[in-house]
């Protein structure tokens, strides 16, 4: 599956002859950047048939032999072998409890980023009510949104914070980045980087071979070398991503004193949570200013929801994505519960559920569109990512109380969005004791240590998001917008007579001016009108 996956390749759209385009970085870049619909859907298409259709056999027959993995292991399925981790009997409804309490911060933002999509690609093209066609949104699973903010943003041409142009006039270096970093950590009386840290990372490309430039952490388990491997740029994002991969290597080095078994984070969440927390105070106007990289104060309103906007595209989608992923694999590996004739309906009906994200073609059973994502033909859970999104939240704000940075009794003066703990020695105290636990006790144990609770809570990402919440709340009531999402017909057949169809104009468009109780009638007696590509 992944030779299958690692070697795609498809055409360009406007070129035929032009072929070979791989998903990094010419895909990655046109979903990125492209605004034409055509090409977007064309490249969308294309993708899934080049990957997901050719392993959806393999899967099914990967899926089997998992499954017997884990029941000589005397667990149920590879699901529950995965859930095993979390050390709780109710993981599953523990996250979709957490997903209840987001969910209405993301169906704002949904509605909004709808109305914004529709008023740039036209009414005819995007239903006011329907769920968003998935090849629109910037990425290619659309499971982050941030690259669509040049036509969402709520205040075009207000102040937006990227320091990146500073950092190049400052002559800033990639190894300037990770000194940088260090000095963060330093400041909240962490452990520097030792000599071989210096010595061995690789910071930047290397001009005499090819280095796969994924950013990542590297422990060599001998309590001394520690590595980054990362081709850093020098810009604000890889600025952050630096802290980010530092993060990692603080965790590595408070554990190391640890026997093997227990040298990792407490639950296969706690990593992400971590680095993504600190991530939260390294982009804040006031650390900002603090380095000497912002000269001028930001504080008014248009850029503060700008941003909280900025953050919100790629935070929120990003768990609805990841909570669809893996309950569909959970569904897929339960003895009997999804079979091979349902794989791809299904995964188009938790879309649709969780993301309020459609296909823009019809689906059918012989796609296999989860197989598009490199993580389900690599066997490699995702819903640690949704567990490390609500933690880093909980996380930052018991680092933000710690350091005297957030009231929450306060949150108008001292907001959780504008803290930043660097300089806390009592944040850094606090963070410390926690990575030192490793995995050697409950996760539950090392939450309760630096939060005083002991399970998901996502209230601190909500108050976190409130000035948004509220401004969308505001903004989409203003608009008369529909909140949320309705079913507006199928996405995907079992039948494989449809295969090849699309559906015309975006068949969930053709009945926007009806009444829902009347276009309900109809999608209930009548099928959907399909006409052949020609």
């Amino acid at each position: 599956m992944l030779a299958v996956y690692n070697t795609a390749t498809i055409c360009a759209h406007h070129d035929p002859f032009k072929c070979g385009l791989r998903l990094e970085p010419e895909l990655t870049l046109i979903m990125a950047r492209s605004r034409d619909w055509d090409e977007l859907q064309y490249v969308w298409f294309e993708w899934r048939r080049r990957t997901g259709q050719k392993i959806r056999d393999l899967f099914e027959q990967m899926a089997h032999v998992s499954n017997q993995a884990a029941h000589y292991n005397n667990f149920t399925d590879t699901g529950e072998y995965w859930i095993f981790p979390y050390e709780s009997p109710t993981f599953r409804f523990d996250v979709e409890d957490a997903w209840d309490a987001i969910k209405p911060l993301y169906v704002q933002l949904h509605t909004y980023v709808r109305r914004k999509l529709r008023d740039h690609y036209g009414p005819e093209k995007i239903h006011r009510r329907a769920p968003i066609p998935a090849h629109i949104l910037g990425n290619m699973w659309g499971q982050s949104w941030g690259n669509i903010l040049d036509v969402t943003i709520p205040y075009p041409g207000k102040h937006f914070i990227d320091v990146t142009p500073e950092m190049q006039a400052q002559g800033y270096t990639p190894i300037t980045m990770f000194k940088i970093a260090e000095q963060f950590y330093l400041s909240l009386n962490m452990t520097p980087m030792p000599p071989e840290f210096w010595e061995k990372s690789i910071f930047e490309e290397l001009p005499d071979r090819h280095v796969i430039c994924q950013p990542s952490a590297w422990d060599f388990c001998n309590g001394k070398d520690f590595r980054i491997k990362m081709c850093a740029h020098v810009n604000m994002k890889d600025l952050i991503t630096a802290h980010h991969e530092m993060a990692h290597i603080q965790f590595f080095m408070h554990y190391a004193h640890l026997p093997k078994v227990f040298r990792d984070g407490a639950n296969p969440g706690f990593h992400e949570a971590v680095g993504e927390a600190i991530g939260l105070s390294i982009s804040t106007p006031e650390h900002l200013q603090s380095l000497g990289l912002l000269t001028r104060s930001v504080d008014h309103l248009a850029h503060d929801i700008n941003f909280l906007f900025s953050q919100a595209l790629d935070k929120l989608p990003f768990m609805a994505f990841a909570l669809t992923m893996d309950t569909w694999r959970w569904d897929v590996f339960g003895q009997g519960a999804i079979g091979k004739d349902r794989y791809n309906c299904h995964w188009w009906r938790l879309s649709e559920k969780y993301t309020g994200i459609k296909p823009p073609l019809l689906r059918s059973e012989i796609d296999f569109d989860p197989g598009s994502k490199y993580h389900v033909p690599a066997n490699i859970p995702y819903i640690r990512y949704f567990v490390g999104s609500v933690l880093q939240y909980q996380i930052h704000r018991a680092l933000c109380i710690k350091a005297g940075r957030y009231d929450p009794n306060d949150p108008h003066h001292k907001p959780l969005h504008k803290c930043d703990i660097s300089r806390s020695h009592a944040a850094g105290e606090l963070l410390k004791k926690m990575m030192s636990m490793g995995s050697s006790r409950p996760w539950q144990d090392a939450l309760y240590e630096i939060t005083g609770e002991r399970k998901l809570n996502p209230s601190a990402l909500l108050e976190y998001f409130h000035p948004l919440q509220e401004w969308l709340r505001k903004e989409n009531l203003r608009t008369q917008e529909f909140i949320g999402w309705l079913y507006d017909g199928d996405y995907c057949k079992h039948s494989i007579e449809t295969a090849g169809l699309q559906v015309y104009g975006g068949f969930y468009n053709a009945a926007k001016s009806l009444q829902p109780s009347l276009l309900s009638l109809l999608l209930a007696t009548l099928t959907c009108y399909i006409y052949l590509l020609i």
